[in-house]
């Protein structure tokens, strides 16, 4: 059940934005579990207080934030963020014929601490800072094909503290939704490096060999960096998919 918001001359955030802010942390606390429909717009505007357009512009944010999806005659759905097609979105590289990359994963290792200084930087937090940390090394029909470290921020997955040693090897999108935040937005950063030491040793191939590294960085909705994902990747015949609006 939706909360009436109370209007303030001195809100900094127009009124949509915080309907919309609100929406999400009901969703997030589980008021609305994923798939499920949300009330109608109406129902929403008399249960809050608001304009119907404004309850309709506060969707329209959550639907480009990807946190619900509006159907036609349907009505408002909560998306699942663990859902396969949902949590690969951020996946770019694709096959020679154009389709997504599917691999295989072997966890090399996992632990937890405090941050490395490019930890600290990648993922905005302070040096006493918990995170978890994992390797893996994924094959594309059985040859080795990337060597991917994946680094959380523990204490921005409320709860997470308390069930840090059963993380494992994780998926950000399930564990995330699990948690309560959204992941809505993510950057990459993609540059050639060379192989060396043991990168190249599980990739099989020579040292000095060119790699794609990928830096990407998932973000909550409240835009604070929550996992950052490295992975150096031997292309053969695949390349990575960048859509420009």
């Amino acid at each position: 059940m939706a909360v009436a918001i109370k209007s303030c001359a001195l809100a900094r955030e127009p009124l949509y934005v915080q309907v919309c802010d609100l929406l999400a942390r009901q969703i997030a606390d589980g008021a609305w579990k994923p798939n499920a429909a949300l009330p109608n717009e109406m129902d929403l505007a008399r249960e809050m207080g608001v304009s119907a357009g404004t309850v309709r512009k506060a969707l329209e944010k959550l639907e480009t934030d990807r946190v619900v999806v509006r159907r036609q005659g349907r009505g408002t759905f909560v998306v699942d963020q663990a859902a396969p097609e949902t949590a690969s979105r951020f996946d770019r590289l694709r096959r020679s014929d154009g389709q997504p990359l599917a691999w295989t994963a072997r966890l090399l290792q996992r632990s937890s601490g405090e941050p490395t200084l490019a930890e600290q930087r990648m993922l905005q937090i302070g040096p006493m800072d918990r995170v978890v940390r994992k390797q893996r090394l994924l094959s594309v029909s059985g040859l080795p094909f990337a060597v991917e470290g994946a680094c959380l921020a523990v204490a921005r997955l409320p709860g997470l503290e308390a069930d840090e040693d059963k993380v494992g090897d994780w998926t950000v999108a399930a564990l995330a939704q699990r948690h309560g935040v959204h992941l809505p937005h993510a950057y990459e950063e993609v540059r050639l490096v060379a192989a060396e030491g043991e990168t190249a040793t599980l990739l099989a191939v020579d040292a000095g060999a060119k790699l794609m590294l990928l830096d990407r960085v998932i973000l909550s909705i409240e835009q604070a960096p929550i996992e950052w994902r490295s992975a150096a990747c031997h292309m053969r015949g695949e390349y990575y998919l960048a859509e420009v609006s």
